[in-house]
């Protein structure tokens, strides 16, 4: 960490009335959920997601292959 970097993060702790401890573990953490959120978050057309449920409703006509991954745990179950 640079003087610079330092100075930024103790000022902006100081801002918030907060240690710089406390200040980098709620930034972590705040980074921490976000990048998990767009992960676990998925958009679809109205299109896509009648396609979507429609393979829900009918496993085996998933590709092969595809329908082993709904049975593998998830990343963020560990």
């Amino acid at each position: 960490m640079t003087d610079e970097e330092r100075d930024l993060e103790q000022a902006a702790a100081a801002a918030r009335g907060q240690t710089l401890s406390e200040f980098v573990r709620q930034a972590a953490r705040r980074e921490a959920e976000q990048v998990l959120a767009e992960r676990t978050s998925i958009v679809l057309s109205a299109e896509e997601a009648d396609r979507f449920l429609a393979a829900l409703d009918d496993p085996t006509s998933f590709e092969a292959g595809l329908g082993a991954l709904t049975e593998r745990p998830s990343v963020l179950d560990g």
